[in-house]
């Protein structure tokens, strides 16, 4: 005989619903030929080991929780490797890991994150143009959920994906073009893999001059209007060699160099994009208004070194590894995790949700009142794995569920009022 149990004492504990409070930061960087030997950065100007302090320094200054990173020599993931072992991981940093390494270039994407706050579910690659062409270099697609205990254990998570990008260098019409075919790319996959249960950054090295760019009007511009991104601190304009734009400027670090690009602080190259979800705090995290952030750049550093005198916007020791680090500085925003767990209103308590439980080959379900609504089923990892509208029905419902990994699953019964019923199954 299968066991029913109905939900009223597990609806009551969460009559008055549960808050998360937290905040993330998300850092993006252009690491400037890292493990990348050649005639112009070689051993000597660009040493790997030094900069892997450098590294060290500027993340225990940030606290990153999310590092974004472009230019990691393309060597099937060895470098990769060695950056969290010994610059992440570092100075008793032992809570990063980072995705697994994807390549098609000479010089790759990264990411990194704290495993104590953050788990990486999914990732992804977009290497085609529409045109069917393959991009210079691949974007990558990182697929993260919030690791909050009280979440997983009501069977539900809050989600944020991240698409990096390095994005064709210089001037020129032919490279115009090839920046506008990534974008066109990235936006096409973006809508047709678009969750509204999901938040959106689009961060990398843009190699941009001006927002009139063809592919940033396709970041900001997209047809469909609910899938665009946002600039945080919307500057549009021709960022290149103008001093209005001096504040927000990401490189270069300095007035000359050989491995690292000369000229000084005269480009915004370097961005961190939101979806509107974001920028509206409206699915569980928040874009923190006025923390966009050039690190090391105090606005006063145009067409200069950002070690010239008066630079006091980090610790010293923080603008020398900048400055030695890479010709690129980074870029951070926080996100706010602010959330109230759903709450069941008591008056649901009386429709119970019915299930059968332990689960070996089939669920069988119903709500003892009848009440319009949809189920769905998630794993630990806050994979969906079923998902059933419901007409309103005091009858049984049945669900095979034969090739489901053995385990705990969580079930979650929203009704079309937006209550939620929430239940914990064990597959056998």
């Amino acid at each position: 005989m299968r066991k029913i149990t109905a939900l009223a004492v597990f609806a009551t504990l969460f009559t008055f619903g549960q808050n998360v409070n937290d905040t993330l930061v998300y850092m993006q960087y252009n690491l400037l030929n890292y493990r990348n030997i050649s005639n112009f950065c070689t051993a000597s100007n660009n040493s790997p080991s030094d900069k892997e302090d450098y590294v060290n320094t500027i993340v225990g200054y940030v606290k990153p929780d999310i590092v974004a990173v472009n230019e990691i020599v393309g060597d099937g993931g060895t470098a990769a490797k060695r950056l969290i072992d010994n610059a992440l991981n570092n100075d008793g940093r032992s809570f990063y890991k980072q995705a697994d390494y994807t390549g098609n270039s000479s010089l790759t994407n990264m990411l990194y994150y704290n495993k104590n706050k953050l788990a990486l579910h999914h990732q992804d690659q977009i290497d085609r143009a529409l045109n069917g062409t393959t991009l210079v270099r691949l974007i990558d697609v990182y697929e993260l959920y919030y690791l909050d205990q009280s979440e997983l254990d009501l069977g539900d998570t809050t989600w944020l994906v991240c698409y990096v990008a390095h994005l064709k260098a210089s001037t020129g019409s032919a490279n115009v073009t090839q920046r506008a075919n990534a974008t066109e790319a990235v936006m096409k996959y973006h809508e047709d893999n678009y969750n509204a249960n999901r938040n959106y950054i689009f961060s990398g090295d843009l190699n941009m001059y001006t927002s009139n760019e063809q592919g940033f009007i396709n970041l900001l511009g997209y047809s469909n209007r609910a899938v665009r991104f946002k600039d945080p601190i919307n500057k549009p304009g021709s960022w290149n060699n103008s001093s209005n734009f001096s504040s927000i400027h990401t490189q270069s670090t300095r007035a000359s160099g050989s491995c690292h690009s000369g000229g000084g602080l005269d480009d915004r190259f370097d961005f961190i994009l939101c979806g509107q979800e974001l920028i509206d705090n409206g699915r569980g995290m928040g874009y923190v208004s006025g923390s966009y952030t050039a690190v090391g750049n105090d606005g006063q550093r145009f067409n200069g070194n950002i070690t010239d005198a008066g630079n006091t916007s980090v610790p010293s020791n923080v603008l020398n590894a900048l400055y030695n680090m890479s010709d690129h500085l980074p870029v951070t925003i926080k996100i706010t995790i602010n959330r109230t767990m759903a709450s069941i209103p008591e008056k649901l308590t009386n429709n119970y949700l019915v299930m059968t439980n332990p689960v070996k080959n089939q669920i069988h379900w119903k709500m003892q009142l009848p009440i319009a609504g949809t189920l769905s089923v998630m794993d630990l990892k806050g994979k969906e794995v079923f998902i059933e509208r419901v007409k309103p029905s005091s009858g049984w419902y049945t669900k095979d569920v034969s090739k489901w990994i053995n385990g705990v699953y969580y079930a979650r019964f929203t009704s079309a009022g937006g209550q939620v019923v929430y239940r914990k199954l064990m597959k056998m």
